[in-house]
């Protein structure tokens, strides 16, 4: 697992390190001469290494760069869609979204939850004039989501410490803290233009989540969330996330740039320890575990 996990994650960055690398060598001094590096530019929206390859006379590296800019994206979606709608169906199980998303064809297929998705992503291109603040809003729904990770190894710790694991993580707090720090930072650097739709799609999902859960009560379908305790430290947190990306933005607040630094040190430190704080008991725990087992098997037997 650690081979597997970090060595992705390093070969990644040595990768792109030195696709920066290469970029910045190989623009032409003449193309800094008006404003520098804040003033570059490429004639229409041309990406950076495709507009490199281009001015070097390069054009069938350019034309591999943009038929790769067609197919990686559309390799991801595929893939995201597929991996959403299993969540949708896990969400719907879990009694988190409407049933109709638990519904599988004869393969086991969660076709609804297919449906949902695709339309879903159709809609999420209207907001977006370009490719960078799209790829931006993916980047952060996807950290806001791992973000939850970090604080749920720190739970986990706590509520089963004696439990026999494979692989352990070493330095106890330490890299969970600074899993969530870098996830905060990841999504205060996408800007609040980008932030501000992420921010508006998860307040619908909450909305979407109450009023579930009030249908759920009245039909005595309900199973219990312990939102005031367990989940206790997630409206703080996206709160102020929203409020660092709003009021600290790079584009508009440059100044502030350095202390963000500092401000989500203090944010992680502190969201970190209230989740640790309030989160929920070994017996809550077991009892959840329990309740989705049986009805995991009595769906199965139905």
């Amino acid at each position: 697992m650690p081979l597997a996990v970090i060595g992705s994650i390093t070969i990644t960055a040595v990768i792109y390190a030195l696709l920066q690398l290469a970029f910045t060598l190989g623009v032409p001094q003449h193309l800094l001469g008006h404003g520098g590096w804040e003033k570059l530019t490429f004639a229409n929206d041309a990406g950076p290494l495709a507009a490199i390859a281009t001015i070097a006379g390069l054009g069938w590296l350019a034309f591999l760069l943009y038929l790769d800019a067609v197919v990686s994206p559309l390799d991801t979606a595929l893939i995201t869609t597929a991996a959403t709608a299993r969540v949708s169906y896990a969400l719907a199980r879990n009694r988190n979204a409407p049933e109709v998303l638990a519904r599988t064809n004869r393969h086991g297929v969660p076709w609804v939850g297919l449906v949902v998705t695709f339309v879903g992503g159709l809609v999420l291109l209207l907001p977006f004039p370009s490719w960078q603040q799209l790829a931006g809003f993916i980047t952060s729904s996807t950290v806001i989501s791992f973000g939850v990770g970090p604080l749920a190894v720190g739970a986990l710790r706590r509520a089963e410490p004696k439990r026999e694991r494979p692989f352990r993580l070493p330095l106890g707090d330490v890299i969970p803290v600074l899993a969530f720090y870098a996830a905060n930072m990841i999504v205060y650097w996408a800007g609040w233009e980008t932030n501000s739709k992420l921010f508006v799609i998860v307040l619908i999902g909450h909305v979407l989540l109450v009023v579930l859960r009030i249908v759920g009560r009245v039909r005595g379908t309900n199973q219990h969330l312990d939102l005031r305790v367990g989940a206790v430290w997630l409206l703080p947190w996206l709160a102020a996330m929203a409020l660092i990306s709003r009021l600290c933005d790079p584009t508009t607040h440059p100044e502030l740039f350095g202390w963000v630094f500092l401000i989500n040190i203090a944010v992680t430190v502190g969201i970190y320890f209230l989740a640790m704080r309030f989160r929920l008991p070994k017996e809550s725990i077991d009892e959840h575990i329990a309740v989705a087992v049986k009805e995991a098997g009595d769906t199965d037997a139905a």
